[in-house]
């Protein structure tokens, strides 16, 4: 059965601090009140900021509650890769983006998505595990310039 992240819980400790996962939750939930809002307004008639938001949201379902059961590499992960994903997830969530236009986030988000996804595809502490990683690093640095 599915699974709403937004009232999903666990009786597991959480290998993420109590406080960074409340944060990524917060999000979740603004993202969600975003996309019900953009069902009537429709996305022209939602700010940008608003916008961002809801791709933000977007990011952390498609990156990190996701996983691929059937993938050898995703269906386990190991706590650290797990620590390592939600702080690269976190650093693109902290960041006050300036985009000028939705099309513009939205292409953003798309390939930091896919960026992101295939990272995580890959095994763990190898070669191009670490590439991938360090192209992540070096994409999120250069948006914080811009």
């Amino acid at each position: 059965p599915a699974i709403d992240p937004l009232e999903s819980w666990s009786k597991y400790t959480s290998v993420i601090d109590k406080n960074r996962v409340e944060r990524a939750r917060a999000i979740l939930r603004q993202g969600n009140d975003v996309a019900q809002m953009m069902k009537v307004v429709g996305e022209e008639g939602t700010s940008i900021d608003d916008f961002i938001t809801y791709l933000k949201s977007e990011f952390i379902d498609a990156v990190y509650l996701q996983q691929d059961a059937f993938s050898e590499i995703d269906a386990a992960s190991p706590v650290e890769r797990q620590r390592e994903m939600f702080e690269m997830m976190e650093k693109a969530l902290l960041i006050t983006y300036s985009f000028k236009q939705k099309d513009e986030a939205r292409r953003f988000f798309q390939r930091l998505t896919q960026a992101c996804i295939d990272w995580n595809m890959t095994t763990y502490e190898s070669p191009e595990y670490t590439a991938r990683k360090e192209a992540l690093a070096k994409t999120l640095k250069e948006v914080t310039h811009v």
